[in-house]
């Protein structure tokens, strides 16, 4: 396997963090993935070592700002996360970059190529979070979002006054991910992952509070025009229709121009659920943006 690199550099008040890939000599534009909710770089680190070992170039995954290796107890926002996404190209000599992501990860990648279409060479979406898809309990929530900063705002009068856990784990997703599917092949159900990945109570035990329900509501908020992205982009859906349904979905993205709409048999984790589907996936669409 190729080798992975750790690196940190400082910006706005924060140490970030990210995780390196292959051979940055490589003149190609990166892939750039970006985690979801709660999570961290941890979550990319299988498919950036099969994409190396399959085809070369380079893999960055960053901690996003309030999450694994990068913590952060203040204020936080879409615009803090895209900011921080320019720093860490600027940091590796990245004029613009393949830029993917789960979840939240995927919005920030569509917003990164609305705000800067100029840095975003393609777009690898995994279950974007697109609001007017959304199903469940986070469906639910979305008509009440404004309240999720609001109640962050008492959290983070607490942290600034020094009321905080000390320190916070930081969750091993590739080894999780493992555990969890030992744990679905020995029961022959999903309900191993769903204890796992979907309670929010165990989210919040890796991250600050007022984090995570600041970057819930950014979850729920619009995307924008993504019918102004001109970039290439591969969107992976789950069929699981857990979080959000895929046909609505999948009509949604259907507004990018340049875009390729694949559906994997996945409740809503296809990393998880689905690595070696998603790997050739992203690995053939890697391939053909390099041959244009």
């Amino acid at each position: 396997m190729s080798g992975e690199t750790t690196h940190a550099f400082s910006r706005a008040g924060c140490e970030l963090f990210y995780r390196s890939w292959g051979d940055e000599r490589d003149s190609a534009p990166p892939l750039v993935l970006l985690h979801g909710l709660a999570s961290n770089s941890t979550r990319w680190r299988e498919l950036a070592w099969a994409l190396v070992e399959r085809r070369g170039g380079r893999v960055l995954a960053p901690d996003l700002r309030g999450h694994g290796h990068s913590p952060f107890r203040g204020r936080l926002g879409r615009v803090d996360w895209i900011d921080d996404l320019i720093a860490l190209l600027e940091e590796t000599g990245c004029g613009k970059a393949v830029v993917g992501g789960h979840c939240l990860g995927a919005n920030l990648a569509l917003r990164l190529a609305l705000e800067h279409p100029e840095r975003s060479a393609g777009l690898v979406l995994v279950e974007p979070m697109l609001p007017d898809a959304l199903r469940g309990v986070i469906a639910w929530l979305r008509p009440v979002r404004w309240l999720l900063p609001l109640l962050a705002l008492p959290v983070r009068a607490l942290n600034a006054l020094g009321v905080h856990r000390r320190t916070l784990p930081v969750l091993d997703l590739t080894e999780l991910d493992r555990e969890t599917r030992r744990a679905m092949v020995e029961h022959g159900s999903p309900e191993a992952m769903l204890k796992r990945y979907a309670r929010p109570s165990g989210d919040m035990a890796y991250m600050p509070v007022a984090t995570y329900l600041q970057a819930l509501y950014q979850v729920l908020r619009e995307v924008g025009p993504i019918e102004r992205i001109d970039a290439p982009a591969l969107a992976l859906l789950s069929g699981g229709a857990l979080l959000a349904d895929p046909e609505r979905s999948r009509l949604l993205l259907a507004r990018l121009p340049a875009a390729e709409i694949r559906q994997i048999d996945a409740l809503h984790w296809i990393p998880t659920e689905q690595p070696e589907a998603m790997t050739r996936a992203v690995a053939a669409f890697l391939d053909r943006l390099e041959a244009r």
